[in-house]
């Protein structure tokens, strides 16, 4: 029955507008995470209920190319998805961001899709939304990400397991690498909004911004940061750990006062910082 549910309802070429306008409207239901009635609602559907058995998490990573030209000594987060494209065993490229699509964008190109590795990513492509793509091919888009600035988050959803169609005995065999605009993408407008439950599921690869040197102060990083980690006082920018290192707000800042640091030991792989499963791609 399950199978049969996702083979029927689950994104294909056909039903992809209907599911761009529905992503859209998570952002209304967002804020509700925490409402005593609808809030449990909320996470049972999403399955962020059960936190013992509930895995659903993603992981930040900037791209930003001054990170490479400043720390080329180091594994950088833009080297961790390098890796983890260069010894998956499949690769698939959407032909456009849901995300975009539905929130109709003008900052950024709507048919510059994510990347799905592993196994289980083939569904995609027998629904006709994604293209098997080479190793070459997905580096390119990797760096065509890095020149368009978008913030490149690795997610690991359980409850789409009903929007890609993935088959059950192969949800440990996929991962997304999303190329994320701050302006549409559904998790990055979400994450100030929802409970911490939700939010502590969403984290950095050991990376996180800090101010450097004084400013203006005129708050364009605090407006810019997805988790509200950024906050302006007059003795100057503060920046807490509720940053996930995304480098948004590096990007942004119209004095290069704010960069991205490593706070943390950096591992080879991106699957090497999930939780609660092994994902095999």
């Amino acid at each position: 029955m399950r199978e049969q549910i996702k083979k029927r309802f689950a994104v294909n070429a056909r039903n992809w507008n209907r599911f761009a306008v529905l992503f859209q409207a998570i952002n209304r239901f967002a804020p509700y995470s925490e409402h005593p009635v609808l809030g449990p609602f909320l996470k049972r559907l999403l399955k962020f209920d059960r936190p013992a058995k509930n895995f659903t998490q993603g992981y930040a990573l900037t791209i930003n190319r001054s990170l490479e030209s400043k720390y080329h000594n180091m594994v950088l987060p833009v080297q961790i998805i390098r890796n983890s494209l260069m010894k998956s065993s499949y690769r698939a490229l959407m032909h456009k961001c849901l995300c975009r699509d539905g929130g109709k964008c003008r900052h950024f190109p709507v048919d510059f899709g994510c990347i799905f590795i592993g196994e289980g990513s083939r569904i995609t492509v027998e629904r006709g939304i994604a293209r098997e793509i080479s190793v070459e091919t997905a580096l390119a888009h990797l760096d065509r990400a890095a020149d368009l600035g978008l913030v490149c988050q690795t997610i690991w959803v359980e409850a789409e397991e009903f929007v890609w169609g993935v088959h059950r005995k192969d949800m440990h065999r996929f991962l997304e690498i999303c190329f994320c605009c701050p302006c549409c993408c559904i998790a990055l407008r979400n994450l100030k909004h929802v409970g911490a439950e939700i939010r502590k599921r969403f984290n950095s690869v050991g990376w996180q911004s800090v101010p450097v040197k004084s400013c203006s102060l005129c708050g364009t990083c605090a407006g810019a940061c997805p988790t509200g980690a950024v906050s302006i006082k007059p003795e100057g920018v503060f920046i807490s750990r509720d940053c996930i290192g995304c480098g948004i707000c590096m990007a942004r800042c119209p004095e290069g006062a704010v960069e991205v640091v490593r706070t943390g030991e950096t591992k080879a792989h991106i699957e090497d910082y999930f939780w609660g499963f092994s994902p095999e791609v």
